[in-house]
């Protein structure tokens, strides 16, 4: 599990992704328990309130894999007393230190680079607060101080401090560097060459019938599954009679965002559409048509044309950004690979973790 994974896992449903401390000035700041050092990485520290808050997200991985999720605090003790908790308390401790290296890496280097987060950030950060407190303090801050303490044993300044660190590294920093990394036309141009399938574009149009609830994410009932099924396979078989096919996708269709294109998608095999979608489209050829099953439900499908794949301002941009995010992650491995992580194990040993 990578580090960028762990706080939006963490923070998504009660921090909303939006947690952070910051001076005013939008450089970070993590006190508390900062006088205990765990390991240093170049000129770095890393806290314990760091290496816990961290641990907590592998440690939690850990257990569920043990079976543990469901178990009492005094079960899940026993196991990391077991040997082969021992074995794994240092295999995730280790794994913790090392995506927090990357983390401090980055930090280090914003820092050289002058970035910060600006007023905007700042605010967005505020508001976030707010709608933390709010929402699962009641608009108490001990409340909310409570919550955190016991879920991951941080108060909330340092939740805020580890969380602004985290937007500065990752999603400032690792965001704006890459921009800044010069590509040239030539390089542009052999990647196209020899990536040419991955820019083939193909058009459909489909007809959903949804087997799920999109409000709760959960299947419908057997019988109601049952009868999309059944709804599916009559709409094909209108169009394959030669029904207007735009005419049953505003009767039919429960996918309002192409509701009033005809059911429409064009797209290459990189965009972000369900497997099974892009399969069927990309197999397809003229006056196919058919019905895909996906998590979302029956999917009506109508093949429409493939269009050969083309060097424009639209490929060459994402060929950009792709070559520029390869260069940025060699300098990553680079600088990871020149830094040294010391760790403290005696500090380590010292910290109640499991």
């Amino acid at each position: 599990m990578k580090l960028r994974k762990i706080l939006p896992i963490v923070l998504s449903t009660a921090l909303m992704l939006s947690f952070s401390a910051c001076n005013k000035n939008g450089q970070t700041s993590l006190n508390a328990d900062s006088s205990k050092i765990v390991a240093t990485v170049g000129e770095e520290s890393i806290s314990a309130v760091e290496l816990k808050f961290y641990l907590s997200a592998y440690k939690e991985e850990a257990e569920e894999e043990a079976g543990l999720a469901d178990k009492s605090d005094n079960e899940k003790k026993k196991y990391w007393k077991s040997e082969e908790g021992k074995s794994k308390k240092q295999e995730i401790i280790d794994v913790a230190l090392d995506n927090i290296k990357e983390l401090k890496i980055l930090l280090a280097s914003a820092k050289k680079d002058n970035i910060i987060l600006d007023e905007q950030e700042l605010n967005y950060i505020d508001q976030a607060m707010d709608q933390f407190i709010e929402q699962e303090g009641n608009g108490n801050v001990k409340e909310a101080n409570k919550i955190l303490l016991r879920d991951y044993g941080v108060t909330i300044d340092q939740y805020r401090a580890l969380f602004t660190d985290f937007i500065l590294a990752y999603q400032k920093y690792a965001q704006l560097k890459p921009t800044k990394i010069e590509i040239s036309d030539s390089d542009i141009q052999k990647e196209f060459e020899n990536n040419k399938e991955q820019f083939e574009k193909v058009t459909v149009q489909h007809i959903l019938f949804k087997t799920i609830n999109t409000t709760t994410f959960e299947s419908l009932s057997e019988d109601e599954v049952a009868k999309k099924k059944s709804l599916a396979e009559e709409v094909l078989k209108k169009a394959q009679s030669g029904e207007k096919f735009e005419d049953l996708v505003k009767q039919y269709t429960e996918d309002d965002a192409s509701k009033e294109t005809g059911g429409e998608y064009t797209f290459t095999r990189n965009d972000d559409l369900v497997d099974e979608f892009k399969e069927w489209s990309f197999k397809a050829k003229e006056g196919d048509m058919d019905i895909v099953e996906t998590y979302y439900g029956y999917h009506v499908m109508k093949f429409v044309k493939k269009t050969p794949p083309t060097l424009g301002d639209e490929e060459k941009a994402t060929i950009t950004s792709s070559l520029q995010t390869e260069e940025f992650q060699k300098m990553l491995d680079n600088l990871k690979a020149e830094t040294q992580l010391v760790k403290n194990q005696e500090v380590i040993d010292s910290l109640d973790l499991f």
